[in-house]
């Protein structure tokens, strides 16, 4: 075999060994590279699912706030329910993402959008939950103070009331007559029509009951009525219908009293002297009360003997 031979063999065995040796180093590289990548890859992954858990932390951590926001008022409570709904999905959502073994770049890239749209959402959420607390608060106080301003308003209504019923009270007590020199005794009237005083039961023709009416410049002239009540030995009350025997209502006790007989007269602010006349049913021995009433007070009290 002759020298040229030799060389160009021994050129193309340099050549081909110059080849492996290069497409050995570019394998080398690329497994090197790839394997940097796969490990930036989990490293990124790992970061990913950390992040994801947080966010998945974070969300259960805004559904117990939400929780115990609720019941405050309708609006809050309807935002609240929709907000739930969605953290529910979204945690759903994570569940998923973080159960997967892989990943590839383009999946990577999602996720770290969602982490960073999911981060937005919770804390313009959260900014808005702030806003309508805060309402909620200036209404609550709001309403507290209405309600303080109310109570203290029914305090003086209920305290002018009761000024005004004692005013009109002691008005009222400021108007009655009097009473004063109150007698009761049994007469009988002779032929002539003089009264004689009597105390035996037999001679009685009528019980004649006076009083004075004494000066009241409180009170405006005009009618007043005023009532009799004539109570026999026997406690009983004597009533006639005939005599426009009646009743009316105790304003000491609020009971029903029954009367014998009214007075009604003239008052002009004057003292006057009032007698009434009964004649019936004076038929027991023993003492008899007579009893002045105006306006359902008792004025005054008077008792006798008849034996």
């Amino acid at each position: 075999m002759s020298k040229s031979s030799n060389s160009s063999k021994k050129t193309v065995y340099l050549v081909i060994i110059f080849l492996l040796l290069l497409i050995n180093l570019v394998g080398a590289y690329y497994l090197f590279k790839g394997q940097q990548d796969l490990e930036a890859t989990q490293t990124e992954v790992v970061g990913l699912k950390d992040d994801l858990s947080a966010l998945q932390a974070d969300f259960n951590a805004q559904l117990a706030q939400l929780n115990e926001m609720k019941g405050l008022n309708e609006e809050l409570d309807a935002i609240i329910a929709q907000r739930e709904a969605e953290i529910a999905a979204h945690l759903e959502e994570i569940q998923k993402w973080k159960n997967q073994s892989s990943y590839n770049k383009n999946e990577l890239n999602k996720l770290k959008g969602k982490i960073v749209e999911f981060e937005a959402e919770r804390a313009a959420f959260i900014a808005q939950i702030d806003e309508l607390s805060k309402e909620n608060a200036e209404l609550t106080e709001l309403k507290t103070q209405l309600e303080e301003d109310l109570s203290a308003e029914k305090e003086v209504t209920a305290n002018l009331t009761e000024e005004k019923e004692y005013l009109s009270e002691k008005f009222e007590l400021g108007s009655l007559l009097q009473a004063d020199e109150l007698s009761a005794v049994g007469i009988k009237i002779k032929d002539s029509g003089v009264e004689k005083e009597v105390s035996k039961l037999k001679n009685v023709d009528k019980v004649m009951v006076c009083y004075q009416t004494g000066e009241n410049k409180v009170r405006e002239e005009g009618s007043v009525m005023m009532q009799l009540r004539l109570i026999n030995p026997r406690g009983e009350t004597l009533t006639l219908g005939a005599e426009g025997s009646g009743s009316f209502t105790s304003k000491e006790n609020g009971k029903e009293v029954p009367y014998s007989k009214e007075a009604a007269f003239n008052f002009d602010g004057s003292n006057k002297k009032i007698c009434i006349y009964w004649g019936h049913q004076i038929d027991v021995e023993g003492t008899y009360t007579a009893e002045i009433y105006q306006e359902g007070y008792l004025l005054g009290v008077s008792t006798f003997e008849l034996n």
